[in-house]
């Protein structure tokens, strides 16, 4: 499987994660709502596994740099939600502007479409390393691209008509795929250095959507459940990494 097949590959597959998260909302509401705590958990702890055991010290060892852009990737991401104001685990509030539905709709769109852009990059940046850190980067963005998916259409159709929050939410997820073309277009002839910061600046928006976007939904209710979902998480990655020989 060649590097170019795999990153369209993988990233498509993130992609239509996005979407069942969708169609489950659409189809499943109460049993999105009443297990959507443990998914959460189990894709936090994949996450910061990846970011903790592959993204951080592979950037590490490429570039001296790789901390003050693993910062930077945490910012970049909080900057964008703090524009959207929106978290995916709490009640979402907008600044009035004088059409406020249409805006809320559409700030909304451009961040997660954004985010999703970055993701599809990521995936690029993780093969252009090596085939195990192009999996385990996959598998971190595909394990949140289903909440994600969730979050966009729940979050869409608070602002505008259902119709158009479901042709939107398709477009965030094609914008995965999208991110991986474009990073084919530019990642093959950067320095070594350059795609450690790039998997610093992964690392760092690893970190913030763990933090901040899965771990605080899964203490809306306490249950020891979420904790051990995530211990399982980062289990599961530290084992399949382990496993994974290329």
């Amino acid at each position: 499987m060649g590097i170019e097949f795999s990153i369209i590959f993988y990233s498509t597959i993130a992609g239509l994660s996005t979407i069942l998260g969708v169609i489950l909302v659409i189809l499943k509401e109460r049993l999105v709502l009443k297990y959507s705590h443990y998914v959460n958990s189990f894709a936090a702890g994949l996450i910061l596994g990846v970011a903790f055991f592959h993204l951080f010290p592979g950037s590490l060892e490429l570039s001296e740099n790789a901390l003050l852009f693993i910062f930077m990737g945490f910012l970049v991401f909080y900057l964008l939600e703090n524009v959207m104001v929106i978290h995916s685990g709490s009640e979402i509030h907008f600044r009035e502007k004088k059409n406020p539905q249409h805006s809320k709709g559409m700030v909304m769109f451009s961040g997660l479409f954004f985010h999703s852009l970055v993701d599809g990059v990521i995936i690029g940046v993780g093969f252009e390393i090596d085939t195990k850190l192009g999996l385990l980067t996959s598998l971190g963005v595909i394990s949140h691209e289903l909440p994600e998916g969730v979050t966009t259409f729940s979050l869409l159709i608070n602002s505008i008509k259902r119709k158009t929050a479901l042709k939107l939410s398709v477009a965030v997820a094609l914008a995965t795929p999208l991110g991986a073309l474009v990073s084919l277009t530019f990642i093959g002839g950067l320095s070594e250095a350059m795609i450690g910061l790039l998997l610093a600046m992964a690392g760092g928006s690893f970190l913030y959507i763990a933090a901040s976007d899965l771990i605080p939904e899964t203490h809306e209710e306490k249950r020891f459940g979420n904790a051990g979902f995530l211990l399982l998480g980062v289990l599961f990655l530290y084992s399949l990494s382990k496993t994974i020989v290329v």
